[in-house]
């Protein structure tokens, strides 16, 4: 089963030939896996050019062997005298049949000529290989040595709801924070998430068990759960890496963290909160690499693009972002921050937390608690002398008046509202106080913003209209409605199908849609000429499906059909 040297060394040119990785990125691979005598495969994962799934699945392909997940892996992996926990774990070696006649082992790096060696001199021609990622391997053998040792380990882990109902020590946590399967685990989890592109993971017990969610392309989806026993002690261990009191389970509490994964640093704002069967915890993952992107990273559509740039270039005013939470406020007002951060200006952000720290911003955290809230802080900070402001969200008519009287001052002021679309921004403002004229004179652009699925590259399927009488007539019903008026004969309608690469959903990454209006605009008579002529969420949605980046369903479940 050795792998000869030639095949070994074609792998990181395929990814080279596909687009995945550039002639610079392999040659900082090749550099640094002779430096650190580390393999291609970690260096590339570290790196977060490749990650382990994607060349687990190439090598398989590549090498002609099969690729299995946890799913495929027994529970209780079989045991041979011959072979070490230890060696087994630091070769990432997962038994998975041993018998006289075949041996069958899934392997993480099928090029490892000395481990595969080692396996030959001991099982020789009933040896059979699969490929698998570290990861699943990891999560196999931790498995399976939960299972194997039963209920022996009984003292130092317990069920969620045992625990909860356990007035445990300061010590007895830390020891359950920092034993080896704890650590594993949560390593394995927060690299599963950066590789899914996750946002949040939730973990939440209970009864007898405890499930881990995490929330990719903004819909939750499960991920491996730890092994009976091991909650307890992942709390406690989020706890201390998060700078929070482990011995507190009775009240919830916020942290903050900070690991690097794949190369990069992601920041992971923690909280907790008490439940019947112990403690659910979330944490919304940060990534500062992303932070610093500008208006361009966003590809915005055209129009948007052009009233955006031209709204900040004003000296003041007030640019105002709506949509509910999780359409992206944040993401597109730091990244209009960004077109603007620079030596001559002074920024300013009052958020409530911090999300995307920013290098040149000086940005605040508002504690409503302790009465430092955001009318407060914008209060202060107009003392300080600010070019530029972002409030995080207008919410109260106190921090309505304070930001409009900093525009008409000669601020450029950003913020958030709450509100479903554009023309209803108008509307709420006039609910918190500030009078139609002022509005109208102080704001230079209000835009609103949804984030929806992009269906899979890798598996989507073109639907056959002609075929489709329905789903034709609903997608002409939709285009005429929003004033899109889109040609047929460009039409490549897909639906979403569900493969590896996308984690079996249909949908990998998301996009955004927009509208951008004048104040103006805001106050248009519904149903007449001009307001039909706008650009709304719902005609860039229209666009999206004809181009086949999303689906009818999926554009319908983001903005309802009400929007049309």
């Amino acid at each position: 089963m050795l792998i000869d040297v030639e095949k070994r060394n074609q792998l990181p040119t395929i990814f080279l030939e596909n687009g995945t990785l550039s002639d610079a990125n392999l040659t900082q691979v090749m550099d640094a896996a002779a430096n650190t005598g580390q393999s291609v495969r970690v260096v590339l994962d570290r790196l977060g050019l490749v990650p382990q799934k994607e060349w687990a699945r190439a090598s398989a392909s590549h090498l002609g062997l099969q690729l299995v997940g946890l799913d495929d892996m027994p529970e209780r992996l079989p045991q041979d005298p011959r072979l070490s926990a230890d060696y087994l774990e630091r070769n990432a070696i997962a038994p998975l049949h041993i018998a006289e006649d075949r041996a069958y082992f899934a392997v993480a790096d099928p090029y490892d000529d000395s481990a595969i060696a080692a396996l030959e001199m001991i099982f020789g021609t009933a040896l059979e290989l699969a490929v698998a990622t570290d990861r699943d391997i990891t999560l196999a053998m931790a498995r399976s040595a939960e299972a194997l040792a039963g209920e022996d380990i009984a003292g130092a882990r317990v069920s969620p709801r045992d625990m909860a109902g356990l007035d445990l020590d300061t010590d007895k946590l830390t020891e359950l924070a920092n034993n080896a399967p704890t650590v594993r685990y949560l390593d394995t989890l927060f690299d599963t998430a950066v590789e899914l592109r996750a946002t949040d993971i939730h973990l939440e017990p209970s009864a007898n068990s405890a499930r881990v969610r995490m929330r990719v392309d903004g819909d939750l989806v499960e991920a491996q759960p730890p092994e009976r026993g091991l909650y307890e002690g992942v709390v406690s261990r989020l706890k201390i890496l998060a700078g929070m009191d482990i011995s507190e389970r009775r009240l919830p509490q916020d942290g903050r963290l900070r690991e690097k994964l794949a190369g990069r640093e992601i920041d992971m704002r923690v909280a907790s909160a008490p439940m019947i069967h112990g403690e659910t915890m979330v944490l919304r993952l940060l990534d500062n690499h992303e932070g610093l992107s500008k208006l361009a990273d966003l590809k915005l559509p055209a129009h948007v693009a052009k009233r955006l740039g031209s709204a900040i270039k004003q000296p003041n005013g007030l640019i105002l972002v709506t949509g509910p939470t999780g359409s992206g406020k944040t993401t597109t007002l730091h990244a209009a921050m960004n077109e603007l951060n620079d030596t001559r200006r002074k920024i300013v952000t009052i958020e409530n937390p911090v999300e995307i720290q920013t290098p040149g911003l000086q940005q605040i955290e508002v504690n409503p608690e302790l009465g430092w809230t955001f009318a407060a802080a914008l209060r202060t900070i107009l003392r300080h002398d600010p070019d530029v402001i972002m409030v995080g969200e207008i919410r109260d008519s106190e921090t309505a008046e304070l930001a409009v009287r900093a525009a008409m001052t000669g601020h450029l002021v950003f913020s958030t509202l709450h509100t479903n679309r554009a023309t209803e921004a108008g509307t709420r403002l006039i609910d918190l106080g500030v009078p139609e004229y002022l509005m109208k004179s102080v704001t230079r652009l209000v835009a609103a913003q949804r984030l929806v699925r992009r269906v899979c590259p890798a598996c989507a399927k073109p639907v056959d209209l002609s075929s489709n009488t329905r789903l034709r007539e609903t997608f002409t019903k939709l285009d005429q409605r929003t004033g899109s008026q889109t040609d047929p004969k460009t039409w490549t309608l897909v639906k979403s199908v569900g493969c590896d690469a996308c984690n079996h959903t249909g949908f990998r990454g998301r996009a955004a849609l927009f509208e951008a209006m004048t104040p103006d605009q805001l106050f248009l008579p519904e149903g007449s000429a001009q307001a039909r002529a706008l650009q709304t969420m719902g005609s860039e949605g229209i666009r999206l499906i004809a181009a086949g980046q999303t689906t009818v369903e999926e554009i319908l479940r983001v903005l309802g059909a009400n929007h049309f």
